[in-house]
Order: structure tokens, then sequence, then C-alpha cells
């Protein structure tokens, strides 16, 4: 049984909102080193969690005695990333999106299978404690037969035609909604209910022209989407063969909303925003077509093992608490990854792993293909 986790960070952005803090609260973990080009960001983000070792070259940082490196730049960084990290022998957790393309995804999956450390990506929602009771509500039949799936997801965070172009508008670089938010429902779906057999989608942009910050008083073309609506059928490999799943994200809204909904024929569930999961029986619907009285719905209340209880105390006692269901959920998958690290495995149950990551970059290329071909698209 190792003692002592020793984590390591390239990048630092959302590792400083979400990770670093997350892995903080954990017993048996140092926070050992971080790579970021940008000294001011590095100094700040070693500062403030006592890190004590600091590079500008994300190379030089594999040296250092690490067993997990958290892999948080923009999406076309990945590949060569997640691929040294894997060559030095440590473990790695990416952010999503994996990839730029099926075949980058594949290349990093062929690595990972030669490497002796743990390859995950952060799809930290499969390990909330809302969606873990949603999983378990499903496989038990307690919502029944499974109809459909939905999410609707408005965000404010693009909405300002001032907001500079970077990377994120860049679609050859892994930027748009679709990416960023739709890889998240998208293992959701699969995660809850089961693999997509075939795609629909419509891809969109609000914003055509952005800011360049490096050309004051010019522009750059936006080529990602900052909205999309995806259509998706669960195939086989699934709890509701031919059901359908709809998506809608928008990154220009002007209020932030959160929802996805499983729809069953007994009872119809849902996580909010705040992480909170809801339910509402069949049987209590009211005919007629009147949509005067608000639906009733149920708070539920997820049954949490004590040493997930103690977590959850202590999330609430965190800045981790304010930053919503994504920087809770993580905190959730930091607890499972420490472990793991601790007893030497390889594998943590239900973790998004490479392979994971290799079928939600096709369900996306699909999507993107969709769009262009004004048809559906098969995985």
């Amino acid at each position: 049984m190792k003692k002592r986790v020793k984590i390591g960070f390239i990048g630092s952005g959302w590792a400083q909102v979400a990770q670093a803090p997350a892995f903080s609260l954990m017993d048996d973990v140092q926070l050992a080193a971080v790579s970021s080009p940008t000294e001011r960001h590095r100094q700040k983000f070693m500062e403030r969690f006592g890190i004590t070792q600091g590079f500008a070259d994300w190379r030089d940082m594999l040296e250092c005695d690490l067993d997990l490196v958290c892999v948080t730049t923009p999406t076309w960084l990945h590949e060569s990333m997640v691929t040294g990290v894997l060559e030095s022998g440590k473990g790695v957790l990416c952010e999503k999106p994996f990839a730029l393309t099926v075949q980058e995804a594949e290349r990093m999956t062929a690595v990972a299978a030669n490497s002796p450390g743990l390859a995950l990506i952060d799809h930290q929602l499969r390990f909330h404690p809302s969606v873990r009771c949603m999983k378990q509500m499903i496989e038990s039949g307690e919502i029944g037969r499974v109809y459909e799936v939905r999410a609707v997801v408005n965000l404010a965070t693009r909405n300002r035609t001032d907001q500079p172009w970077s990377w994120w508008s860049d679609a050859s670089r892994g930027g748009g909604a679709l990416r960023a938010i739709g890889s998240h429902l998208i293992d959701l779906n699969r995660f809850l209910v089961g693999e997509i057999s075939e795609v629909c989608s419509n891809l969109a942009t609000s914003i055509p022209h952005r800011p360049d910050p490096a050309s004051p008083g010019s522009t750059q073309p936006v080529t990602s989407d900052d909205s999309f609506a995806m259509f998706m059928k669960f195939g086989p490999s699934s709890v509701a063969l031919g059901a359908s799943s709809l998506m809608h994200v928008t990154t220009v809204g002007a209020y932030t909303w959160f929802s996805l909904e499983v729809v069953g024929s007994m009872k119809t569930i849902r996580l909010d925003g705040a992480g909170r999961l809801w339910e509402i029986d069949n049987a209590g619907a009211k005919g007629g077509r009147s949509l005067i009285d608000a639906p009733r719905w149920k708070l539920v209340e997820p049954i949490l093992p004590w040493d997930e209880l103690v977590l959850q105390e202590k999330i609430k006692l965190s800045p981790l608490a304010v930053h919503g269901i994504f920087a809770v959920g993580f905190v959730f998958l930091a607890h499972r990854i420490v472990k793991a690290l601790k007893s030497g495995k390889r594998v943590i149950e239900d973790a998004a792993g490479f392979n994971d990551g290799v079928m939600i970059q096709k369900i996306m290329q699909a999507g993107i293909d969709s769009d262009r071909q004004r048809a559906w698209v098969k995985i």
C-alpha cells in the first residue's frame, strides 16, 4: 500500500479551480508539481497550493517523482502531452474533450494499453452522488422502461460580442460547444443508458467574428459552434434500444440552466445544475392539456457510504461547493483515483477510460458529419 500519492498538473486554469482544490481535500496526497508556460500563472498556482516544483516546459516536469499527472490544457495539445506522460510510466488524467480526431484518440489509447499507469478521462459527473443514484434507479427498474433522455444546458459564458477570440473559437483546435459540453452529455447518456447507434445534429455559430487580441481593432472568424442541437438513438448495447436522446446546448444565452432528464414508464428523474436529483411519478400526472399546474417534483437524497459522507462534509466547507456539479463531481472522482493509486490498481470501476474517449470522439465526429451532410449518421 502506497503511503503518499504525488500529483502533478500540466495547465493552470481548470486545474486551479477544481482539480488541485479537490486533491487537497484528500488524505495522504501531495500536490507536487505544476507546469505552465506563463510564469505569473505558474507562481500563483504554486503559492496557493504550496507546490515547490514549477516548470515552464511540461517535459521537464516528467523528471519528477509523480504518481499521476492531470492534463488540463486545450484539446489540441493533449496528444503529445498524454503520450509523453504515459511513456514516462506515470498515470494520467486527461481533460475532455479527449482529442481533436478519432485517430488521435485511438493513438493515445494504443499507448495507454502498454503503459503501467492509470489512463483516465475527466468525465467526473459519473461520480457525482446524484448521477450514481440515477444509474441505480435506472438499472434496478425503479423508473420502469426508459422512454427517452433529454438535456438542456443554457450558458452565458460566451454571449458577449466583445469577448476575445481564443482557441475555443477555433474548430481545428478543438473549440466549440459540442466538444466542451456535448462530450460530457454524450458520456452521461452512455454511462446511464448505453451505447449510441446514430445521430442527427445541427451546429450553429451565433457570433461569427470575435476581437483579435493580437491585433486591436480587427477580428477573427469563429469556426467553432457556440450552440448545437443533437438527436441521438440508443443502440443494442443499451437498456433502451431505439429510444431517443435529445441534447440542446448554448453558450450564448442570457442565463445559466442545466437539466438532464431520463423519462421512464413509471418515473421521470432529473439532475439539475445544483447537483440535486428530482423524481416525479407518472401515476400522479394530471390528464388533459392544462399547463397551469406545476409538476410536483420530489427531491431524492442519494445514500452514500461513510467515506463519501465525510467527503461531502469537506466539500461543504470548501470553495468547491460554489463551482457547481462539475467541481463537486471531480472531488468524488479524485477520491477514487487516490484510493486506486494507493492500492496499486490500474482500473477504476465506472471511471471513463481511453476506450470511452474513442467512442465519445466517434459520436462527436458523427455529429459534425451530420451537420455537414444534413442527414442521420451511424456510429
